[in-house]
């Protein structure tokens, strides 16, 4: 009798046989079997090796390529691309608080603010089983100049009472608080990438310009209460890294 398992697969759990792929893949490539520059086998060839249909195969690549651990070239396949390294800094850049003190303001525009049912990524990124998130999308902005997309997911029983008005006037960290939760530690991760056509729409710029993925996790005192991956334009990008002996 079959348990559920299927070339590695397990098909009896809530997470999609792409995302499962995906994870396998990226697995290669973090642990280098799979080397920075090197082909990677064909959609048909990993349909065959998986036992998967062509359009699971084709659906966990594109989140690589989106993701820019892979990258695919007309007429020759799809090639990993350069490591991306994850390192601790003691310190990372903020855009607001550089800008504060150059006396610049910044604007956050609210795109959109929805609850919604997160997708398998999202749901685990936020460690949660089940339940909605308000999603957040905003467009940072200084003299006039759109810098970076934001779109951040907070679990909706986290502050079931927040609003779109509350963080237009007061922003989302400050809303938090005021509705009693904390945010105290961030975890950051950030590396280069070429901007998709849409987030190059809303900033004025030209698909495939340069910029920076980052990706933020937001913890109060034992939980994961906001997750955000935010597009920021290479050219605006800038970090300081503080080391001690």
């Amino acid at each position: 009798m079959s348990n559920g398992r299927e070339n590695g697969f397990d098909k009896t759990i809530p997470i999609s046989l792409y995302y499962q792929l995906k994870e396998k893949l990226l697995e290669k490539i973090q642990t280098e079997e799979w080397k920075p520059g090197q082909k990677i086998p064909s959609e048909s060839e990993l349909c065959a090796a998986y036992g998967l249909s062509r359009i699971t195969v084709r659906k966990a690549i594109e989140e690589l390529v989106r993701s820019g651990h892979l990258e695919r070239f007309q007429g020759r396949g799809t090639f990993i691309t350069s490591t991306s390294f994850e390192q601790k800094l003691s310190k990372f850049c903020s855009f607001s608080e550089e800008l504060k003190k150059r006396g610049k303001k910044e604007q956050a525009g609210i795109l959109s603010f929805e609850v919604v049912t997160p997708d398998e990524e999202t749901r685990e990124k936020l460690g949660m089983e089940g339940g909605q998130v308000f999603r957040l999308e905003r467009l940072r902005s200084v003299d006039g100049t759109a810098y970076a997309v934001e779109i951040s997911c907070i679990p909706h029983d986290v502050c079931p009472k927040i609003s779109r008005e509350d963080i237009d006037k007061n922003g989302l960290y400050k809303s938090m608080r005021n509705s009693g939760v904390y945010p105290q530690r961030i975890i950051e991760k950030f590396r280069a990438t070429a901007m998709q056509k849409s987030e190059a729409k809303k900033m004025g710029l030209k698909a495939s310009a340069p910029a920076i993925h980052l990706e933020r996790t937001t913890y109060d005192k034992n939980r994961i209460i906001e997750y955000c991956v935010s597009i920021v334009r290479g050219d605006f990008f800038a970090c300081t890294v503080e080391m001690k002996s």
